[in-house]
């Protein structure tokens, strides 16, 4: 067991499962008197039980998959996180306790098969969205190949000033004095160069990711960050001007 999902964790889970019951019991024998059922105590005793004791769990839970396994790449990390924790509060009455399994063991399991199954699906639609993206290269193509010339023409010198780019950053720990700059450096080019492990246009999960790779803080990362965006800055100038490194 975790030393956030504890034993309290469990015992929680098993408050939450008995309140659900009952609110079911109680509907059901209104549905059949035909009069309303009185759910208002069970409802609140389970809302206070998981917003108190499970939430907290279920958050580490769900935030330790994103970052262990990767699956920050599917997308943005609040999103993920507020989506997964739904699909678990769903999960709880379907948890048997008397079974045996710990609630670590079932909602880890039932968590991570939720986000092999997002996987899944986002390399289905990126699969499906490629496929499209070509079909209207080609047609663009047929139409007028001159623009398709134009368009290959553009990718060839994009790709360029990425490679320009790339090799500049190499260049850049002679120009760092600090240990920590040149960790930050360090870590940027490792995502820079691999961009499908971080949801890049999540700026609280770069800094998260970043965190991670250089044992700083968030307030130590933005300082050493500053260094190398002035050193961006000045290539970026520079090779706008000139074409050159």
């Amino acid at each position: 067991m975790s030393d956030y999902f504890t034993k309290e964790t469990d015992k929680a889970l098993g408050a939450f499962i008995i309140a659900n019951n009952e609110e079911a019991k109680a509907k059901e024998e209104a549905k059949v008197a035909g009069t309303v059922a009185v759910v208002l105590p069970f409802q609140k005793r389970k809302h206070e039980v998981f917003e108190k004791e499970i939430r907290p769990a279920f958050e580490k839970l769900i935030e330790n998959l994103i970052y262990v396994y990767g699956f920050f790449n599917i997308d943005d990390v609040e999103t993920l996180q507020r989506d997964c924790l739904a699909n678990l509060y769903e999960m709880i009455p379907k948890f048997d306790p008397n079974k045996g399994t710990k609630g670590f063991s079932y909602f880890n399991v039932v968590a991570k098969n939720w986000f092999i199954q997002k996987t899944r699906d986002r390399k289905k639609r990126n699969k499906l969205e490629s496929e499209l993206y070509l079909d209207l290269d080609h047609e663009v193509a047929r139409k007028d190949p001159n623009l398709s010339i134009s368009h290959h023409e553009e990718f060839l010198e994009y790709k360029e000033r990425w490679m320009k780019f790339y090799e500049a950053m190499d260049g850049w720990r002679s120009n760092l004095t600090k240990k920590t700059e040149k960790q930050v450096l360090e870590a940027v080019i490792f995502l820079m160069k691999n961009p499908e492990l971080v949801s890049i246009y999540n700026k609280k999960a770069v800094y998260l990711y970043l965190r991670e790779l250089t044992n700083l803080n968030t307030k130590q990362v933005v300082i050493n960050l500053k260094k190398i965006k002035m050193l961006y800055n000045e290539w970026s100038e520079k090779y706008e001007a000139t074409g050159e490194m």
